[in-house]
């Protein structure tokens, strides 16, 4: 799902909305929009700690 994609459908719901009257298709494209938003997290936290792990040995060596 691109982040387009993502900021789109994600702008249809907030965390915490009553769900009684949402539909099972559309809790549905709700899941699929937060497993997309984990997944992207998961994947900046992934970056940014290679990066922090190639500073501090740029950092030890000195």
């Amino acid at each position: 799902m691109e982040i387009a994609d993502l900021r789109k459908l994600g702008a249809e719901f907030s965390v915490g909305d009553d769900l009684y009257g949402v539909s099972l298709a559309q809790l549905n494209e709700r899941l699929d929009v937060l497993r997309a938003e984990i997944a992207r997290i998961h994947a900046e936290i992934d970056k940014k700690g290679a990066e922090m792990s190639k500073a501090e040995d740029f950092f030890k060596k000195r």
